[in-house]
Parts: C-alpha cells; structure tokens; sequence
C-alpha cells in the first residue's frame, strides 16, 4: 500500500484544509513542535479508515469551539496495481466514497471493502478500539507506543497466521483444537489452568481427607493429653504437699534484707570517698594556676631579651632598605627621560603615517566620485531613453482583451458570411451580344454569376421584370446577425482608432517591438544604476563630501618634520611602538621595584618602631615594685597546696580500700537474687495449687467424652477418603501429562509456522545487535532476547529489557511482520509517530539503518520533533509549520 497525497480539513487543529502531495514510497519524514498537528494527522489517518462515517462517538474530531464542523479526510493510495481515493466526512456532512479505478462505492459498502483489504474490522457500536485495528494497528505504532508489542498482535493473529502458511492444517484445523480443548477442559475440572493448584471435586476431596485426617490428630492428642494429665496430677499433689509444710519463701525474705542493710552501709562510705575526691579536685585546679603564674615571671624575663635582640635586627633592615630606594628613585628618573623621547618619535611617525593614508585615501575617493559621475551621466541618458520608449510603448499599446474581440468578431463575421452564400439564391446568367440587364442597380452584359441574398429585382429591356426572392427561412437572419456583427466590430475599430483587424494585428506587432525595447532598456538601465539613480547621485555627492572631510583632515595635520628628524628618517609605526612598549616596560618594572623597596623600607620601619615598644613594656614589667613579693607568695602556696594533695590521696586510698573489699555490685546480687527467690517459691506456689484444682476438673469433663470410640470411627472415615483423593490424583496426573504431550505437539508444529516470521526478524536484529536471536512465542509475540556479553551468550525475557531497548525491539518486530504481510500479498504501510526517542546515538545510528533498509520494501511515515536526530536518514524532510502555511 502506497499513500500519494492526504487532504485534511476541520479536523482537530487543522480548522483549514491542509494537503500533503507527492509522498514518497519509501520514507516521508515529517518534523514539527509539540502541538503542531503530527499526532493529528496519524488520528486523521486512523479516522479515515477505522471509524464508520455515520458514527457518533467521535466528536473529538471536530476544532475546539466549533460544533458546526465537519471534520474530514480524502486519500489517495494504491494498492498492487490499482489506484484508489477515498473521502470521508464525519458529524455534519456524514459521507464516504471509496473510488477505485471505474469502480465507485458508497456508504458501508466503501468501508466493509477497505476493511477486507487491508485486514481490520469496525467496532459495533462506539468509537473504534485497538482490538478492532488488525494488522493497520499493528504497523502504525501510536506516540509512546512502540514497547507495547504483545497486544497489538493478539489482535492481528489470526492475520498473521493467515500470512504464514495456511498449509499446516494440524495447527489451524479445528479438530486438534476439539481434542486439546476437550483434554484441557478435563483436566481444569481437578487443577487450575494456570498454577496447576487443585480445584473441583479433586480440592473437595483433598479437603474432605485433611480434616478427617486433622480430626483424627486431634483426637489421638487429646487421648495423650488425657493420660498426661493423670500422671501430672500425681505429681503436683506430691510437690504442693512438700512446700506447704517447709514454706521456704520465708527464709529468703530474711536474707533479703541482710543484704539491704549491708548495701546502705557501703553507699555512705562511697558518699564520703565522693567528697574528699571533689576536694582534691579543687586543690589539683589550684595548683595548676600556682605553677602557670611562676611559669609566666620566668617567661617575662626571657621575652625582655627576646625583644632586645628582635629591635636590634629591624634597625639593620631598615637601614638596608633605606639605601635600595635611593637606588631606584635615581634609575627610574633616567627611565622616564628614556620613555619620553621614545613617546616623542612614536607621535611624529603616527602623525606622518596618519598624513600619508589621509592622502591615499583622498586619491581614491577622487577616482570613486569621478567614476559616479561618470555612471550617473550614463544612466541619465539611458533613463531619457527609456521614458520615450515607453511613450512610445504606450501609444501603440492595445489591449489583448480588444484584440481577441476583433479576431472573434472577424471570424464570426466570416462563417455568417458562408452561411448566407451557402443559402443564398446562385443567378447565373449568359447573355447575347449587345444584349443587358439589370440587377437591382447594376447592369450587366456577357455572363457571369452573382448571389442573391434578399428578394432582388431583375430588369430585362425590351421584356421587363422578374422578381426573385432567395428561399431558406434563416437568412434574414443570418443577415441581420451579421449587420450586428460588423456594426460591433467598426465601433470598436473606430474607438482603437484603426481601420481593420489587420491594422490591429499591425498595431499588436509593434507593440511587442516597443516592449521588447523597453525590457531591454530597462535592463540597461539597471545595469547602469542596479539601485537606481538617486542611489548613484547619493553615491557621488557621499564620495565629494567625504572628499571634502579628508581635505579638512589634512589640513588640520601640524606641518610636516623637517631637519635631522625629516619624515624619512623616522622609523615606521610598527617599530616606534615597538619601543614606546619596551621603554614602557622598563619604567614600569623600575617603579614596581622601587614601589617594592618603599613598602620595604616602611614595613622595615614601622618593624623598628614595634620591637622598640614591645621591648619598653617587657622592661617595665620585670621592673615592677612587687614582682618579687608576688612570685614569693606564689612558691609558698604552691607548697602548702602539695601538702594538702597528698593527705586528701592517702585517705580516698584508704576509704577505696574499704569499698572494694565489700563488694557493693555483689550486695546489690544479693538484694535482687533474695528478693526474686521469695517471689519465685511463693508465686509458684499459688500457680500449683490453681492449676491442680483445673487439672481435675478437666480431667473429669473428658472422661465423660468417649474419646477411644470416636478415634475407631474417624480412622475408618478417612482410610475411604484417601482412597479417593489417591483415585483423582492420578486422574488428574493423567490428565495434566496428556494436556503437555498435545501442548509440546503443538508448539513443535508452531515453530515450523514461525520460520518465515523468524527468518525477518532475524534480518533486522543483526543490524542491531549481532549474533544475537529473538524468539517468538506461539502467539508470534516477542519473547526471550539471547545476545553475546561481556561473559558470553546470555538471555533475558522481552519485559526484562530496558524502556528504550522495548522501544527498539518493537519496531523491528513490526517491520519484520510487514516483511511477512508483504511476501503474502498483503497492504502494508507502516507509520512511527515520534518513535525510537528513548534510543541512545549509537542505537539511533542503527536503527536508521534498520528504517532504511525497510523503506526499499515499504512505505513509512515518520513523525517527530526531533529534526536533528533524522537529518543523516537519507530523505528531506518536511515541516508541518511549511506545509500548513502552503495552504
């Protein structure tokens, strides 16, 4: 199937027709933003032959705010050998015609004969759905669908199957089928389809047998509960009879609290360890300070001679830096007077460079305006020239309208002529010498013929007069039609201001004559004056005025160098900035070390000034008047400070000593170990007693209950019941192994129908991915893709894969399924709205070489906002946004 053109009008966003002639049949790209109508023509193009033209449900067709629209689309196609178009209108104008070749249909009869052709069926009432598309919904991949395989071939199988081979009958025949359902419907009567779990009588059974089967357990615990609970009984009468009499949970209250007692002594003794700890605490932070402050009066003497020694360095800095300024400043004079004179010469040559381009300049705008004004004299001429052809173009112009009238007129004129001699009375006549007669008011001798066209009277002397009158009914009409004619055609030779329709050939002639030299004229003069001649005159008085400027220029330049420092003896431009640069450079590397050397000589300085300062103040405080008392005092508490730390260390000792024999973790052991033993004897004790008073109870609630007899009758009950769970078991394992023997028949059968199919896809893959293989299952659905990694051949199912390797993997199953339909002689036309843009730039790569080769076999348009990544496809392609404003 090849589409040639689509015409779509008030359909969804095109409210105007939009027409695409011309498609291609191979691929027709078509590029466009989002919103710009390409998902509109793929819904166009589904609407045209899916949807019924008297259906309701699809007023999405119509623009947005009109509800008078009727939305429609006419195609024009071929399929095999024969051209067909096809018109649709929905809504207000319900209509379809299907024309092919001589063959026109109307209505349901157009649409049930495309649905036989290309393999879909209409829904039967609503809107078309995808179980409805066959094989057009299979190729005409929607936007965001081309993952999404499985489906759309469920709907088109039985097509496919169809396609592949009708020959093997054991798959399609309806008689395996009878035997495979008839098995099967056995078979999911004991196991579900799906997980092959139990169901039916078979679960009923299998259900029937637990609980017997439970029952019985229950029962055969019960009796051993029963018999356990006799010898409990015996057991628990002996221990509550022992415990009552030695009631032990009093001695271990007693213990109890010897063990609270001994804890609280040894808590006050910690209690006291804690506060000579925190005293000592107090005396070690005291110390510290002690020694940090003798520590300071040894440093403040150390730092005096520190700074003496620092002072003395920055006053030898300093006066070192000293001297490296007065060094600089005297090189940086000489290096300004340098640069100063080199600036000098720089100004005189750009001054002489200056005055030399000024007057290279005015020479050539001289010559500029010279040749404008030469070009503005010509064009002048020429337009002179043209102005009179024209006049003279005009006066002999004569409008094609007159001239064809005259010609028609001229010819009409003509014909009523030869209708009137034709009939018209013929007189011929032969008379005798000397003899005469009259006709009308001419008269005549000898022989000759004349035409009579209205009743004419004949004079014949010496007999008198005949009056003919010409026959025929019509030629007084053919008279009068004539006058008229010729009355027109002079009024319009006499407005022309000719003569006959020769003049107005004439005059036609030399008409043409006088364009064809005003054309060339013109063309002169547009060779003369491209811009025309306000543009050459603006030109020349540009190129003057400038003239005039570079004049000013020149004299307003000082007068030129003379003497030794003449115009040739200065260097050029390039060089004189060349050393401006280098004495620029120098002056500034010799300011730079002397801005160095000051910033020196100031950090030398203010250096001298600080270690002047620092060293003042160290001196004053070692000289301070009670230095020595205060280091005194210092020495004398720090001793007393030590000699209070070591008797607060000797009693912590001794209360640690005391701690530690008694063992406070163990004591707190004893009061929780006590405390819960008393608890633990007494608790179980009640427990005993309460559950000795159940026990009896219970025992003689089931003595009462028959348990032996019941466990006899529920071991016959489920001996039957397993009997029959085992009979339908093995009905259902029968069953189940025949069901796979006819399923593997059929697959094998299946795979040989599959080869074709296989054999394309195969074809595409290996421009994919190589070596690689893609099964298909029995519904000729993609199934598991096997391919060779980084550790050798592995395998993976259809959904296992990535979004965009789906993607890719859904287009080339569809191509291949066109490549089958095509082999059986069916239409195909595949359509891509936006697909493959989850594809990475290699895979794209390949996938165009996968579309390419398509296209030698089929028809494809393919939509998409990425014009980018299509620009290397091989084919043009075309913009909606052009297209739509062709229209």
């Amino acid at each position: 199937m090849k589409l040639s053109r689509i015409r779509i009008e008030q359909f969804r966003q095109f409210r105007q027709a939009l027409e695409i002639r011309d498609l291609d049949a191979g691929i027709n790209l078509f590029t466009g933003a989002n919103e710009a109508g390409k998902s509109t023509i793929v819904a166009a193009l589904r609407a045209a032959f899916f949807e019924r033209h008297r259906s309701g449900s699809v007023d999405d067709f119509r623009p947005w705010g009109d509800s008078s629209a009727s939305p429609s689309v006419e195609l024009d196609f071929t399929l095999g050998h024969q051209d067909y178009r096809l018109t649709k209108s929905f809504l207000g104008k319900k209509r379809c015609e299907l024309q092919a070749g001589s063959q026109h249909l109307d209505g349901a009869d157009a649409e049930d004969h495309l649905a036989d052709l290309l393999g879909f069926r209409y829904a039967g009432r609503g809107a078309s759905a995808a179980e409805h598309w066959g094989i057009p919904g299979l190729l005409w991949i929607p936007q965001g669908g081309a993952q999404e395989v499985r489906e759309a071939v469920a709907h088109a199988t039985d097509h496919l199957r169809s396609a592949l081979n009708e020959s093997l009958g054991e798959v399609a025949s309806s008689g395996g089928d009878e035997v495979m359902a008839t098995v099967e419907a056995a078979r999911n009567e004991l196991l579900t389809p799906a997980t092959g779990a139990v169901r039916g009588i078979y679960a009923v059974a299998i259900r029937h047998e637990a609980a017997l089967a439970s029952e019985l357990d229950a029962l055969t615990t019960a009796i051993a509960s029963y018999r356990q609970k006799v010898d409990r009984l015996s057991s628990l009468r002996r221990e509550h009879a022992i415990d009552e009499d030695e009631k032990p949970w009093l001695h271990f209250r007693k213990e109890h609290q010897a063990a609270i007692d001994k804890l609280a002594a040894i808590q006050r003794i910690e209690e006291t360890q804690a506060a000579e700890k925190q005293r000592a605490t107090q005396i070690d932070g005291q110390i510290k300070l002690l020694r940090e402050q003798l520590a300071s009066f040894a440093a403040r003497k150390q730092e005096a001679e520190t700074r003496a020694t620092a002072l003395e360095k920055a006053r030898q800095e300093q006066s070192s830096n000293a001297a490296l300024v007065v060094q600089c400043l005297e090189k940086r004079v000489e290096a300004s007077v340098r640069y100063e004179a080199v600036r000098e010469i720089l100004r005189l040559a750009r001054q002489e460079d200056t005055r030399r381009s000024l007057a290279r300049e005015l020479d050539e705008i001289r010559q500029k305006a010279a040749s404008a004004a030469i070009a503005l004299a010509k064009a002048e001429a020429e337009q002179t020239t043209l102005l009179e052809r024209q006049r003279l173009a005009a006066a002999a112009e004569i409008r094609p309208a007159d001239l064809e009238s005259l010609r028609q007129q001229h010819r009409q004129i003509r014909e009523l002529h030869i209708h009137r001699a034709a009939a018209a009375t013929r007189l011929r006549f032969t008379l005798d010498d000397e003899r005469r007669m009259v006709i009308g008011d001419e008269s005549l001798s000898g022989s000759g013929e004349r035409l009579l066209l209205a009743a004419t009277e004949i004079t014949l002397p010496g007999f008198g007069k005949l009056e003919i009158a010409p026959g025929g009914s019509d030629l007084t009409q053919l008279g009068r039609q004539e006058s008229e004619l010729s009355d027109r055609q002079a009024a319009l030779l006499q407005r022309l201001g000719l003569t006959s329709l020769d003049d107005a050939e004439a005059r036609q002639q030399i008409y043409s004559e006088r364009l064809g030299e005003v054309k060339t004229a013109t063309a002169t003069l547009k060779a003369l004056a491209p811009k025309g001649g306000d543009a050459l005159r603006s030109e020349l008085a540009s190129q003057q005025a400038r003239g005039g400027d570079v004049e000013a220029k020149l004299r307003q330049l000082p007068p030129a160098v003379d003497g030794s420092s003449s115009a040739a003896a200065l260097p050029s431009v390039g060089e004189a900035e060349a050393a401006e640069e280098g004495a620029g450079k120098s002056l500034t590397q010799i300011s730079e070390q002397l801005h160095q050397a000051q910033l020196a000589a100031a950090n030398a300085q203010t250096n001298c000034e600080s270690a002047a300062r620092e060293l003042a103040a160290a001196r004053a405080l070692l000289d301070a008047p009670d230095r020595a008392a205060r280091e005194a005092t210092a020495s004398r508490d720090l001793v007393d400070a030590l000699a209070e730390r070591s008797t607060l260390t000797a009693r912590i000792a001794a209360l640690q000593q005391q701690v530690g024999e008694a063992r406070p973790d163990i004591l707190k052991q004893d009061v929780e170990r006590f405390g819960k033993s008393a608890e633990q004897h007494e608790k179980r004790f009640g427990e005993r007693r309460d559950t000795l008073l159940r026990l009896e109870v219970e025992l003689q609630a089931a003595g009462a209950q028959g348990l032996e007899e019941r466990s006899a009758e529920l071991a016959r009950d489920l001996a039957q019941a397993q009997r029959r769970g085992e009979e339908l078991r093995r009905r259902a394992s029968a069953l189940d192994h025949l069901l796979q023997l006819l399923r593997d028949k059929r697959r094998a059968l299946t795979r040989k129908l599959q080869a074709p199919l296989q054999k394309h896809l195969n074809r595409y893959l290996q421009l994919l991915f190589a070596q690689a293989s893609l099964e298909i299952d029995e519904n000729l659905s993609p199934g598991p893709l096997t391919r060779v990694g980084a550790k050798g051949s592995e395998s993976g199912a259809f959904e296992a894969l990535s979004f965009g390797a789906r993607e890719q993997m859904g287009v080339i199953s569809r191509l291949a399924y066109a490549d089958l339909l095509q082999e059986a002689g069916r239409p195909t036309l595949i359509i891509l709205d936006d697909a493959l843009v989850h594809s990475d730039d290699e895979r794209l790569a390949q996938m165009k070489r996968v579309l390419f080769d398509a296209a030698t076999r089929h028809q494809i348009l393919l939509f998409t906002c990425h014009p980018a990544n299509w620009r290397d496809l091989g084919v043009g392609a075309r913009s909606l946004e052009t297209l739509r404003a062709a229209c």
